[in-house]
């Protein structure tokens, strides 16, 4: 028996609208369906899979508080899907942002990527050269564009651990960018 998925997803909006109304079996019904779909968007995103359970669980609580802003003549799979993916989003943003405090200084982590083992061994000079070009920048900014470029972290998180304003963080990076191609060249 195959099953028509836009009737299937069409179910949810139905299902949702009910559980607005405090239909409890409507809801427990709705929320049986996301876990598995939620499972399956996650499943190959994630460096980890058991972390699919966490953000899948993230995601029903912020659906369960979110549910009477729903409009049900809207798409309740497209409205679950960005609740999902902001889950993702924050669920990683907080494991790479605990992973950081766990980091070595910039010059160890610049000393262990040029050890032979872990530089490849063609491409040995052209991390020298970066490196060389990243020392050369001056601390400041060559610390907000590490934590930015490299380390990932939003202008936002930089501009509050360097006590700057975003935009300065914005103009400091663009800048290192622009001087570590114009170095390398």
């Amino acid at each position: 028996m195959v099953i028509d998925k836009s009737e299937y997803y069409q179910n949810w909006n139905v299902l949702a609208a009910a559980a607005q109304s405090d239909d409890k079996r409507a809801y427990q019904q709705l929320i049986k369906e996301l876990i598995p779909y939620a499972r399956a968007v996650l499943s190959g995103a994630l460096a980890h899979t058991e972390w699919a359970d966490d953000i899948v669980q993230d995601m029903l609580i912020s659906m369960h508080k979110a549910l009477p802003t729903y409009d049900p003549a809207r798409s309740f799979k497209a409205w679950v899907t960005t609740i999902l993916h902001y889950r993702k989003a924050d669920f990683l943003r907080k494991v790479y942002a605990s992973k950081s405090q766990e980091n070595q200084s910039f010059e160890d982590m610049v000393e262990k990527n040029a050890a032979p083992h872990v530089t490849i061994g063609d491409h040995h000079a052209e991390y020298t050269d970066i490196e060389k070009a990243l020392l050369s920048i001056p601390d400041k900014p060559r610390a907000v564009f590490v934590l930015s470029r490299l380390e990932g972290y939003s202008a936002q998180e930089v501009a509050k651990i360097k006590n700057m304003s975003v935009s300065a963080v914005k103009v400091s990076v663009h800048r290192t960018a622009k001087r570590l191609k114009e170095i390398l060249k």
